[in-house]
C-alpha cells in the first residue's frame, strides 16, 4: 500500500513503478511509443503524454513534422486489495513516423485535436503534427518544466 501512495501524481516520466513512457525503434524513422498511466491518469492524459514523448523523439531527431499512427487507447481495471476500489490504468500506444516533408503543412492537426479524435471520436488513423508546437502546448497544459526533457 505504501508504493501506491507515491504514484498518485500525474506526471511525464520514464516507465517505472508508477507508470510512464517507453519507446522502441522499429525502423528508420519509426518508433513505437507507449505511455502507461497509473490510477490517477485519465485516458486523455495518457494519450497526451504519449504524444509528448513522440514529439520529444521527433525534435531530438531534427524532424519538423511527425505522423502519429496506429493509435491505441486501452484501459485496464486492476484490483490491488479487497478493501480498495478498482484502479483504472489507461495505456496509450502509437507508431511515430518522422517526416521533413513540407507537403504535410496542409494536413497538420494540433495535439488537442488528436486527443479529441482518439478519445471522443474513436479514430486511430494517422495524424500529422508539428512536434515543437505539441511540446509547447503540452508543457503549458501540464505545467512541465524543461528538466523533464533532459
Amino acid at each position: 500500500m505504501f508504493l501506491l501512495a507515491g504514484c498518485n501524481a500525474v506526471s511525464y516520466q520514464p516507465d517505472g513503478l508508477c507508470g510512464g513512457y517507453s519507446d522502441k525503434v522499429l525502423a528508420n524513422g519509426e518508433y513505437r511509443v507507449t505511455y502507461q498511466g497509473n490510477g490517477d491518469i485519465s485516458a486523455t492524459q495518457a494519450l497526451d503524454f504519449a504524444l509528448l514523448r513522440a514529439s520529444v523523439i521527433a525534435v531530438n531527431n531534427q524532424s519538423e513534422f511527425a505522423i502519429a499512427g496506429e493509435l491505441l487507447l486501452t484501459i485496464e481495471t486492476v484490483k490491488i486489495d479487497l478493501n480498495l476500489p478498482y484502479i483504472y490504468k489507461p495505456t496509450a500506444r502509437l507508431t511515430l513516423t518522422l517526416k521533413n516533408d513540407e507537403d504535410l503543412t496542409s494536413a497538420l492537426v494540433s495535439c488537442e485535436l488528436i486527443a479529441y479524435y482518439v478519445t471522443i471520436k474513436k479514430q486511430s488513423r494517422g495524424f500529422a503534427f508539428e512536434p515543437r508546437e505539441c511540446i509547447a502546448r503540452l508543457k503549458a497544459k501540464y505545467e512541465l518544466n524543461d528538466q523533464v526533457f533532459d
